[in-house]
């Protein structure tokens, strides 16, 4: 990594500015690949390519509303596009030509963008890449809907490909295996920072990342796999490296909402206290503080509070126990792990630096 704990790429590794050039044009062509999928504004042609001919007539504009207006406004807000680009890279390091896939990369993004949509409204959050919730500006039965949608849309790339019938099967079923794992973290996550497991473990904690935030990476690269024809040891590699730079991606959100800034982070710094969320760090504070505080910052997180008093003191008790510097050395060691096994898989080439330094911006990035 390009900070401490530096993980040795075995390659000449990239300059920052390579890779924001790279996920900035990456970004551009990813829009363009969704709109092909979700449409800014929907035609009568349009719906009936996705839902078939209509029988009687689609009230195109009702649907341009109510699916694309809000889907459009969280995208056109910004993101990395990480996910996509994880796609193309795994896909060219495996020897793939990622010109003959690229529609498939929309999947992950599409399907990310309605987790955020749906995951808000269940948080209850009031911010997202700086401006208000979809659910705030749209109603939370617009948002829901619209966040569902984005679950299934994108698999029209599937569908409408020139995929052989037996790759078209296994695209599908990395999908429906990993939105499955999607939906159970995302259970235990809401059953904990609703209360209803007071004691959740560092382990039960790694495993909602595993299942909820590394769910979209791995279905990336399983994906990548499948179509690129890897050999079994490459693909269970690769899926274990996205596996932990999806997780290290998870710790170091969590770090950024305690100590982060609001005007690069787009949430509301402290909003993990207010929603009670048993964090990597919260898990790590309360198993070694002393009783005292240890009962304090419980009181706080099971308050859900506004108070911004009481967020800051909560904060400070987290950042006093050590529990920031555990979690981004719990990120990194967990990255440069799964690294160790699939370096030595993968020929020295562009797609394996980009591979590199992505992990590297996801663990270390500021925002």
């Amino acid at each position: 990594m390009s900070c401490r704990g530096a993980i040795d790429y075995g390659v000449k590794a990239l300059k920052q500015p390579s890779l924001d050039e790279f996920l900035g044009s990456n970004a551009e062509l990813v829009n363009r690949l969704v709109e092909k999928y979700v449409p800014r504004v929907y035609t009568a042609d349009l719906v009936a390519s996705t839902c078939g001919p209509s029988a009687y007539e689609y009230p195109v504009e009702v649907l341009t509303k109510s699916i694309s207006q809000p889907f459009w406004d969280l995208m056109d807000r910004g993101g990395k596009r990480w996910r996509p680009a994880l796609f193309l890279i795994a896909y060219e390091a495996l020897g793939g030509d990622p010109r003959e896939v690229l529609d498939i990369a929309a999947i992950p993004e599409i399907v990310h963008n309605g987790t955020l949509i749906v995951d808000d409204v269940e948080d209850r959050s009031e911010t997202r890449r700086g401006r208000e919730c979809i659910h705030r500006i749209y109603g939370e039965d617009i948002a829901i809907n619209a966040g569902n949608t984005m679950y299934f849309a994108p698999l029209q790339a599937v569908m409408k490909s020139s995929l052989t019938d037996d790759k078209k099967l296994a695209i599908l079923e990395i999908h429906a295996q990993e939105m499955i794992r999607l939906s159970f973290g995302q259970a235990m996550d809401i059953a904990w920072h609703r209360g209803l497991e007071k004691d959740v473990a560092e382990g039960e904690y790694l495993q909602m990342c595993l299942l909820k935030t590394a769910s979209l990476s791995r279905m990336a690269v399983r994906m990548a796999a499948t179509l690129a024809g890897a050999e079994e040891e490459k693909s269970e590699a690769l899926a274990e490296f996205a596996e932990a730079i999806g997780v290290a991606f998870q710790i170091q959100d969590d770090v950024l909402n305690l100590a982060g800034r609001e005007e690069k982070y787009g949430k509301e710094i402290g909003g993990d206290i207010t929603e009670g969320k048993r964090t990597l760090m919260v898990i790590y504070a309360l198993s070694h503080l002393e009783p005292k505080a240890r009962t304090r910052l419980l009181s706080i997180l099971d308050s859900h509070t506004r108070d911004q008093a009481k967020i800051k003191e909560a904060l400070a008790i987290l950042k006093q126990s050590g529990a920031v510097e555990h979690a981004k050395h719990v990120a990194e060691k967990m990255v440069r792990d799964a690294w160790s096994k699939l370096d030595g898989l993968l020929p020295n080439s562009e797609a394996k630096r980009k591979l590199g330094m992505l992990a590297d911006f996801l663990v270390q990035r500021d925002f």
